[in-house]
């Protein structure tokens, strides 16, 4: 018989991702800085721990009083765990 996709037969561990509903908090995402893509660069805005936003450019971090959330190119999340 042909492969059943997924890997290992079974379905285990298939059947549970397919089960699992997670949480995912936003840590931090990828902006760009500039006037278009052919000019400026991107700069990296990532989620403090004591709350608010830092933006890290080349070798400068400074706060972020309103990261673009809305312009980002790459987010970057974790898991919260599954959801009740």
């Amino acid at each position: 018989p042909a492969p059943s996709g997924g890997g290992g037969g079974g379905g285990g561990a298939a059947a549970a991702m397919e089960d699992y509903r997670g949480q995912y908090r936003l840590r931090g995402f990828i902006s760009h800085m500039g006037s278009n893509t052919q000019c400026g660069h991107y700069v990296c805005h990532i989620k403090r721990p004591e709350g608010g936003w830092a933006v890290f450019n080349d070798a400068k971090v400074a706060v972020s009083e309103s990261p673009p959330l809305d312009l980002g190119y790459l987010y970057l999340y974790e898991s919260a765990g599954p959801r009740a």
